[in-house]
């Protein structure tokens, strides 16, 4: 057994000695089992810093009992029932998204808190960027890239997202489409 000292903040090295405490394991024992699991994640390719956004991603997804599966086969099922009745597939991604509203307003309270949310889920989930930009006083612009590989897919999308931002007290006043891209600016209801 190798034996070295470790230089660590005070706040971390709190933190990580009562977690060892509530988990009933010693300081080595927690140290040997956490350094492990950090070393196979590098050695896989990961870092660190991947490791606490996963964790939460995986989290939240098993509340919402999410199955994974490949985008393109989810874009080719969307334009195949987008083609036989659009009116139904869209209430169904908005009423998705004013179901989903709850969840996501416990994990993220305010839109700040759901770019940085969304920026944790893309590591599982086909949106590569999801960024919220304050403008003028109770107004946003929402830019989503990844938000679907055609513009059914997307259309779906938006419907989804409007139902999340009306669940966070906000309503688009304008949008910009376009295959797997979303712009839209929203204001705060009740704000002049």
């Amino acid at each position: 057994m190798a034996r070295t000292n470790i230089s660590v903040d005070q706040r971390v090295f709190e933190e990580f000695s009562s977690q060892a405490e509530r988990q009933n394991k010693t300081l080595f024992a927690f140290a040997n089992e956490s350094l492990s699991a950090i070393s196979k994640i590098c050695t896989e390719g990961g870092t660190p810093e991947q490791l606490y956004p996963l964790w939460r991603s995986i989290s939240i997804l098993k509340q919402i009992d999410v199955i994974t599966l490949p985008s393109d086969f989810i874009d080719d099922l969307i334009e195949k029932l987008y083609i036989t009745d659009k009116a139904w597939v869209l209430k169904m991604f908005n009423d998705l998204g004013a179901g989903l509203v709850g969840l996501l307003k416990i994990a993220a309270g305010d839109l700040d808190s759901l770019s940085d949310l969304a920026k944790d889920l893309t590591l599982l989930l086909p949106v590569k960027q999801f960024k919220v930009t304050k403008q003028d006083q109770g107004s946003v612009e929402v830019d989503i890239v990844g938000a679907g590989r055609k513009i059914q897919s997307t259309e779906c999308t938006l419907e989804f997202l409007k139902a999340v931002l009306n669940g966070y007290g906000y309503t688009i006043t304008k949008q910009e489409i376009s295959i797997g891209t979303l712009r839209v600016w929203a204001s705060k209801r009740g704000v002049p």
